[in-house]
């Protein structure tokens, strides 16, 4: 199996591949940039050089991941729309795959925490957000995925920590808003993941493919033209 996957739905953009050919070896390999902006010149650049560093031909491929949103309109469109165009000439099936959910899987990988609050900065005050337990090694919705303001996200991580006993770890480009809620982080019993190491507040294409090789062994893939973004909101924002 070899799934290449896209992200490009913040200033981030990646693509990975997962080649799982050799049995019990399975190898994912990324290449991650933070560059607002370039995302429309960058992210067929960065699969042809990924798959011509790791000896593989778009034709060689079982399946594409692509970060479905929610997050910025722009890059968005860009990750679907190459995803689409990829799928629809490769006759591939496609996997969409929640920015959140790559989040969280994200801080697993980094820490092995298994509570997260995945929060994406959606400017007019609003957070892009997310509860995530990682059941069995893969980071799952709790509840649903939202956006709302700041306030309205406070509420709920008080309401959640309240009957959880598990510290709740926040996660995404929205930590700085979070950390500065008028209620106390302590009061919120509240940690936050290591914002430098390994850019972990940007969703991921490693933990999109890590998390589309998954659902691809369900069955749980979709033609290229049923590939859709998930905005979250009507009035999108840029």
């Amino acid at each position: 199996m070899l799934i290449l996957a896209l992200e490009s739905t913040t200033e981030a953009c990646s693509v990975a591949l997962l080649n799982d050919q050799k049995p019990n070896n399975a190898q994912i390999v990324e290449q991650f940039e933070i560059a607002p902006r370039q995302h429309t010149k960058l992210l067929l650049n960065m699969v042809d050089t990924l798959l011509r560093e790791q000896g593989v031909s778009k034709s060689d491929l079982t399946a594409i991941a692509f970060c479905r949103g929610p997050g910025a309109f722009t890059g968005l469109r860009i990750t679907v729309g190459v995803a689409q165009g990829l799928a629809f000439g490769l006759n591939l099936p496609l996997i969409p795959v929640s920015s959140l959910a790559a989040l969280a899987q994200g801080g697993y990988r980094h820490n092995n925490h298994a509570v997260f609050l995945s929060c994406l900065d959606a400017r007019k005050s609003e957070v892009f957000w997310g509860f995530y337990t990682i059941e069995a090694g893969f980071a799952q919705l709790s509840g649903e995925e939202q956006v709302s303001p700041l306030e309205t996200v406070g509420e709920a991580v008080k309401s959640f920590t309240q009957t959880n006993t598990t510290p709740l770890q926040v996660v995404g480009t929205a930590t700085p808003l979070m950390q500065g809620l008028n209620q106390s982080v302590a009061e919120l019993g509240l940690t936050f993941v290591d914002s430098l190491s390994d850019n972990l507040n940007y969703p991921h294409a490693y933990d999109i493919v890590f998390l589309a090789a998954e659902e691809y062994r369900l069955g749980n893939t979709v033609r290229a033209e049923q590939a859709l973004p998930v905005y979250l909101r009507n009035n999108v924002t840029y």
